[in-house]
């Protein structure tokens, strides 16, 4: 069928209109809303200002059979009465009007105001009487001219109530002009009728090849994912449902990406999902789940790396996704997965694992059907114990190495193994309890500053691992369970000076207590000394 699109315009109060009676709507092919706050203000700037703020794209009356998208406000209307239009191209602008302009944002939420002295749109939150719509009392301590909400201004009769009565006559002309700059601003539209899903997939594709471009992993679930779900789950973020209750965090959605193109055989990062068959992709990433639950197992339960925040790099994820997709877990003999772990803590350690997306592709082409050669090569790559030292160097580096790197995260796999345990309950702490919200969360500093300056490059030495809540220094100094302590790499003397306010001798003490297990932790997993032949097995299969 046709896709053909004709030209129309529509002003921003009737785009407001149709939002709030539900029917402007999101097909889930559509990405989730990226703009920041900036983004924010410069398209309500646009629209002040009588600027063209791009084209808007719209599907008029999709077939009953079509999906009937989500509404951009949080209430739904069951049955929105009268002509309904769903998004193709223009979800960051629509949801940025439709937030900034037709609804009253929550108390606390950073909300668009307009500055009528500067003429400019700033963000703030609002007081209770501004999110109200009530007007500003004028004080004899400010007689500047009040900003006004903009979720106040598309109502002629609203914005009346709200402007200021002591105002000048000139100064309340000013509020009413912006008001009707907004409402009456054109926004230029294509509608597309009589088109079908498929078409207007690929009409969405190609408008979004301009401007902020998509993520990958967006793209794929636009045009692919939406397509797929289950319980509620769609696309890559069905991978995430199916891997949840391993307590291993969410991955990210271009990590599974990578995965699903290895697993399938293609070359990871050139994707077209315009060329997947439905049926063939939904059974990939179903594989795809399985495999990636198999690799956090692996990962969790051999190799050590309790959650994704700590994960010192993604290629692992990615490669090992592959090898346990061809080789399942369950059968895997014992010897690879110990070798599969040295050559993820080499690698790791000896920083080998980052690099090109082509260093990736190489990792992916070595893992074959022949298990024992997949991990024989992975070795040879960059599993080789040559250059690899815990010596006085390497421990420097490393204790004071930023927990955004992959040094300081394998330090944190270190620690973690030592079974930290809560200084307030003495219960041993729970990896995807302290990282919910990240790396850095679950890292509380001691010391935070002094003017000798001794904290600074202590790196990890000085950072306790722990919920956030009460200061980490006071945890230390008010816990009594010395058992709890020992477990932070903290001895009572070492807590004793740093409640007399001896920071080296603390330091110092924590510090030797933390390479020791930190160098125990790292010697067990590279076993740097040990033969890397392949299990007896394969050696009698391929001598055969």
């Amino acid at each position: 069928m046709s896709t053909a699109a004709r030209a129309d315009a529509m002003a921003v109060e009737d785009v407001i209109k149709l939002a709030s009676e539900g029917r402007l709507r999101m097909p889930s092919f559509q990405r989730a809303f990226r703009w920041e706050i900036e983004d924010r203000r410069a398209l309500l700037d646009s629209i002040y200002r009588g600027y063209p703020v791009g084209t808007l794209l719209l599907w008029k009356n999709p077939p009953s059979a079509t999906e009937v998208g989500r509404p951009l406000g949080m209430v739904d209307v069951a049955k929105p009465q009268g002509d309904r239009y769903l998004v193709i191209d223009g979800q960051q602008r629509l949801t940025t009007l439709w937030e900034g302009l037709g609804r009253a944002p929550a108390p606390g939420e950073v909300a668009l105001v307009f500055d009528i002295e500067r003429e400019e749109v700033v963000s703030r939150p609002l007081t209770p009487d501004e999110i109200e719509g009530r007007p500003p009392q004028r004080t004899d301590a400010d007689d500047s001219v009040p900003q006004v909400p903009l979720h106040l201004v598309l109502d002629a009769a609203v914005l009346s109530a709200w402007v200021p009565a002591w105002l000048s006559l000139e100064d309340r002309r000013r509020y009413f002009e912006l008001g009707k700059r907004i409402r009456e601003h054109k926004l230029g539209l294509y509608i597309v009728e009589h088109a079908e899903i498929d078409a207007l997939r690929h009409v969405f594709d190609r408008v979004n090849s301009t401007g902020k471009s998509m993520r990958r992993d967006e793209v794929f679930d636009a045009l692919i994912g939406s397509q797929i779900g289950d319980d509620g789950s769609t696309g890559l973020a069905l991978v995430n449902a199916r891997l949840a209750d391993l307590g291993f965090g969410e991955i990210e959605p271009t990590t599974i990406l990578k995965a699903f193109e290895a697993i399938r055989g293609d070359k990871v990062g050139k994707l077209d999902p315009r060329t997947l068959d439905l049926v063939d992709a939904e059974a990939d990433l179903i594989r795809t789940a399985k495999a990636l639950r198999e690799t956090v197992s692996f990962l969790r339960d051999t190799a050590h790396v309790p959650h994704v925040a700590v994960r010192p790099y993604e290629l692992p994820m990615v490669v090992l996704a592959r090898f346990f997709a061809l080789h399942d877990l369950d059968h895997a003999s014992e010897r690879s997965l110990i070798l599969l772990r040295r050559w993820l803590w080499r690698g790791s350690l000896g920083e080998r694992l980052g690099g090109a997306s082509g260093t990736m592709q190489q990792h992916v082409d070595d893992v074959t059907a022949d298990e024992g050669a997949s991990v024989q090569a992975l070795l040879r790559r960059t599993g080789s114990p040559e250059g690899l030292a815990f010596d006085e160097a390497e421990w420097t580096k490393t204790a004071a190495a930023s927990v955004a790197t992959a040094r300081g995260k394998a330090m944190i796999c270190a620690l973690l193994a030592q079974q930290p345990r809560s200084l307030v309950t003495g219960d041993r702490l729970d990896a995807s309890e302290l990282f919910r919200a990240g790396v850095t969360d679950g890292l509380q500093p001691i010391l935070r500053s002094s003017t000798s300056g001794v904290h600074r490059g202590q790196g990890v030495v000085n950072k306790l691992l722990h919920p956030p809540g009460i200061a980490a220094r006071a945890l230390i100094l008010d816990c009594t369970d010395e058992a709890a302590l020992v477990s932070h790499g903290i001895d009572l003397e070492a807590r004793e000076a740093l409640r007399g306010g001896d920071v080296e001798t603390f330091y110092a003490r924590r510090a030797k207590s933390l390479r020791r297990a930190a160098e125990a932790f790292f010697a067990r997993n590279t076993e740097l000394e040990r033969d890397d032949a392949p299990p007896i097995a394969v050696l009698a299969r391929h001598s055969a």
